[in-house]
């Protein structure tokens, strides 16, 4: 078996090399498209033909190979040429980290929780979400689902002092005003977001909306921690959460697309799963930055950034939590989905905490349940 797929990959290689040539010399980049497209289907036929395996023709292969090992991308990053990322620590001002995250709308602290913290943190996602860290292999067999959502904070307590941490309220107040609250939580246990995508959508793609990414007068904090021991890494597309401050950039580095032609990302994938050809998918992923975090760190990002997770390597485990100003926007939403009393000790937690915006939403929980005792 080893043989017959040594042979093959040698005739593949072969093969792709003939059509990088080709293209090189031509400099006909649709050319080349074409024949390697041509060249994978062939080859996929002939790898389905002799072993049990599922083989998927990709830009990949058209890819440089480097000059002494395989050491080149499926592309270039132009925005790799430019800083997208701040990164401090949790000791730094929060001047500093609320300065970062003004600039670029994307900041690493390092270190906010101790690894025991963060260790606890990854055994509650997985005491929520019903898996275990052994249940990745079932998850990616197709035995067990993955998890994702459930917005922990409204159900149990133990997340409850991860969204109130003091540090992280401090550089909260920073940027949102000491008016802000906790507006939306999540769990995700072998999960991964791998479509590019913004949060709150109805927010922040609505062009008369104040969190507009178009022209963007209030943001929406997201806070994200890898807990698991293997961390995480968190994919974004810089400035893409402003359009002005994207429009600059992408002059900077020479990218020619604007934040629509990423946006089509997700959907691009799902066709690929298909059509089995991941070209155009490969050709926006290239643009994709990275941070990288270690257990105890937090990305605090802006919901209308263009984000996307990881491919999943082995056990992931995450926990979200959002935070806004208290406006008419925010309150309304972030109080349907409390329906119990948890929900409303919850907010009465922040509260005392410091979080002030909380006070909004439970007054507005208040007068809905006492509307609906009524009818």
């Amino acid at each position: 078996m080893r043989k017959v797929k040594a042979s093959i990959q040698r005739l593949f290689d072969r093969a792709v090399k003939k059509a990088l040539h080709e293209s090189s010399i031509r400099s006909d980049e649709l050319l080349a498209e074409k024949i390697a497209r041509k060249i994978n289907s062939k080859v996929q036929t002939k790898i389905r033909s002799d072993v049990n395996e599922n083989f998927y023709p990709s830009s990949r292969a058209k890819r440089p190979i480097g000059h002494v090992y395989d050491e080149f991308s499926r592309g270039t990053n132009p925005f790799s040429l430019i800083q997208t990322c701040g990164i401090a620590d949790v000791t730094d001002p929060i001047e500093k980290i609320v300065s970062l995250y003004n600039k670029y709308g994307i900041v690493k602290i390092r270190r906010l929780y101790s690894q025991e913290q963060s260790q606890e943190l990854a055994t509650n996602c997985e005491n929520f979400s019903g898996l275990t860290t052994l249940d990745f292999n079932k998850v990616v067999k197709g035995e067990k689902k993955w998890a994702k959502g459930g917005a922990p904070v409204l159900h149990d307590d133990r997340f409850w002092p991860y969204a109130a941490d003091k540090n992280l309220m401090k550089v909260l107040h920073g940027i949102l005003g000491e008016k802000c609250f906790e507006f939306g939580s999540a769990v995700a246990v072998h999960y991964s977001a791998r479509g590019l995508h913004r949060d709150y959508r109805p927010l922040v793609e609505d062009a008369k909306s104040d969190y507009s990414f178009m022209k963007p007068k209030k943001r929406i904090v997201r806070v994200l921690h890898y807990c698991a021991d293997g961390g995480g890494a968190f994919g974004y597309i810089p400035f893409s959460h402003d359009q002005q401050k994207f429009t600059e950039a992408t002059k900077r580095v020479g990218v020619k697309h604007d934040t629509a032609w990423f946006d089509e990302h997700r959907e691009t994938v799902r066709q690929a799963r298909t059509t089995k050809d991941f070209f155009a998918a490969d050709n926006i992923e290239r643009h994709i930055s990275w941070a990288y975090a270690d257990p105890g760190d937090v990305m605090v990002t802006n919901s209308a950034m263009l984000h996307c997770g990881e491919y999943l390597t082995g056990p992931r485990a995450f926990f979200v939590s959002s935070y806004a100003e208290a406006n008419s926007d925010t309150v309304k939403r972030a109080a349907a989905p409390i329906k119990s009393d948890i929900g409303v000790n919850y907010h009465k937690f922040m509260l005392n905490c410091g979080f002030q915006g909380s006070q909004e939403v439970l007054d507005f929980v208040k007068e809905r349940d006492a509307k609906a005792m009524e009818a």
